[in-house]
């Protein structure tokens, strides 16, 4: 193989991983569940504002979580509450 065939295939093998990861993220949408794993507040999958809004964790391929803005939010204050207070123990 020459030096422009390894070019293109690496491109290509580039390109199919690209897509196999992509098919793969659409795949989990499928996953996607219809509440706030901690409120249990409906989640509208037809709402753009929603999508924009709620937040989605994916630990592994099969567990996606969803989390409303409010409890987001009342999650990443705790969080920040905790690590100022681990830092004030340190000191």
């Amino acid at each position: 193989m020459n030096r422009k065939q390894r070019r293109a295939f690496a491109k290509a093998q580039r390109k199919s991983d690209a897509e196999a990861k992509l098919i793969k993220q659409i795949t989990q949408f499928d996953n996607l569940p219809d509440m706030c794993l901690t409120c249990e507040k409906k989640y509208d999958k037809n709402s753009k504002e929603m999508a924009r809004t709620w937040n989605v964790v994916v630990k592994d391929e099969e567990t996606v979580r969803l989390y409303c803005p409010e409890c987001w939010d009342m999650a990443n204050k705790l969080i920040k509450k905790v690590m100022n207070d681990g830092r004030k123990n340190r000191n």
